[in-house]
């Protein structure tokens, strides 16, 4: 029997053109128990190709995104109650799929080319106030192209351009966001944006309230030096206590100032929506060699997972795609950091990982030349909490999403 979402949405075509939105959608609740087949979403780059499927085991066996799955990318995605949402930017597209027992069924999209020039943005952001944030780097005026979309509905609420602050003569050249509350965050890196350089000597947020984006305060942490949005992904995330983290990217790569780009990796805390100047986690002193954190993903307790990759690794830009990174535990309470005895792999361009479960964090490794295997890792478990689990099909396989939808 058809579902009732798929009736009305099959129904209804979504209008967005100019500054009108109507969508058709249903205020149901999402099946429970969920679907079968749906209870993961992996996507992959094959051969530069984009594919992803869902299924209900990610332990065992082997996964095959090609012929299985979909065509297309799924790297820009959130999943919430049910309901799988892509950023789609090869169309300029948000889109709407339900998680049924035959996969992803999309039952709805809205055009980002009304939204913003070009339709693109660079994140898609599950709020947690039922919104989903989308937003893009700041253009030449200082000012970020943004949208904010209704889950219920799947409406746009509001869009245009944020005001990103100069700070000291420094525009924002980077930016990613995190909402807390009725505040939102964007973690950023600074510098001449006419080409990127003369970087800040210091780690700078700005937080505006939410959802109206108004009153930009802009805080300072002279920790380190670097950008705070992140790379792929978000560089700012919050802990079960409200508390906000950040780490820095502070890379030899990129940071055309050897005095700055020397500075430290760092973690960083911001409490009470400041900067909280007491604590400072200095990773770049465990090791006697300069490092950099190309990603990291929050597993919850307190425990970060972090692709750590040593300067001396990548002597050229596109390395980075070699097996350079280093998979490490950090405990953001201990100030402990252990390297997992995981293979070296590229880290680089995982875009969506959001897979915990029962005490236990789920990771792609992708080996350049070699296998791609998901991971379940012991949240806190150690250089050795780990096993291997799914294997994927090939040695040119990159997955760069992993998604528990429910």
């Amino acid at each position: 029997m058809m579902n009732k979402l798929l009736k009305t949405s099959i129904s209804c075509l979504l209008l967005a053109s100019g500054l009108t939105f109507t969508a058709c959608d249903s205020d149901e609740p999402p099946v429970v128990p969920p679907p079968a087949n749906s209870k993961y979403t992996v996507g992959a780059n094959v051969d530069g190709e984009g594919y992803y499927l869902t299924t209900d085991d990610i332990q065992t066996g082997d996964i095959s995104v090609v012929g299985n799955g979909f065509e297309g990318w799924a790297n820009l995605s959130v999943s919430v109650d049910g309901y799988l949402y892509i950023l789609n930017n090869t169309e300029a597209l948000t889109e709407k799929f339900e998680l049924t027992d035959n996969g992803p069924v999309k039952v709805d999209a809205i055009s980002n080319s009304a939204l913003v020039p070009e339709g693109f943005f660079r994140y898609i952001i599950n709020t947690g106030t039922g919104d989903l944030f989308l937003m893009d780097f700041p253009n030449e005026e200082g000012k970020a192209p943004y949208a904010i979309i209704d889950l219920q509905g799947f409406t746009v609420e509001s869009f245009g351009l944020m005001d990103v602050p100069d700070v000291n003569g420094k525009n924002a050249l980077w930016t990613n966001a995190l909402v807390e509350g009725d505040k939102i965050y964007l973690g950023s890196l600074y510098g001449d944006r006419e080409n990127w350089t003369q970087l800040s000597d210091s780690l700078i947020t700005v937080k505006y309230d939410y959802p109206s984006l108004a009153n930009p305060e802009v805080l300072v942490s002279t920790a380190s030096a670097g950008t705070t949005a992140g790379y792929r992904t978000n560089g700012t995330f919050k802990v079960e206590n409200g508390d906000i983290y950040q780490y820095n990217l502070n890379s030899f790569q990129w940071n055309g100032n050897d005095e700055l780009a020397g500075k430290p990796t760092v973690f960083v805390r911001i409490k009470d929506g400041e900067y909280d100047d007491s604590y400072v986690l200095d990773v770049s002193a465990e090791y006697n060699e300069p490092i950099a954190i190309w990603n990291a993903w929050y597993a919850g307790n307190n425990i970060v997972y972090a692709n750590i990759v040593k300067e001396a690794d990548i002597p050229a830009w596109g390395d980075l795609l070699q097996n350079t990174g280093t998979l490490v535990e950090i405990n953001l309470a201990s100030k402990s950091v252990t390297e997992l005895n995981l293979p070296k792999a590229t880290y680089r361009d995982v875009y969506s990982l959001n897979c915990i479960e029962d005490g236990k964090f789920y990771v792609p490794v992708s080996v350049t030349g070699g296998d791609a295997n998901i991971y379940e890792i012991t949240v806190g478990g150690g250089a050795d909490g780990f096993r291997k689990g799914a294997r994927l099909d090939g040695s040119n396989v990159f997955v760069n999403a992993l998604v528990k939808n429910f």
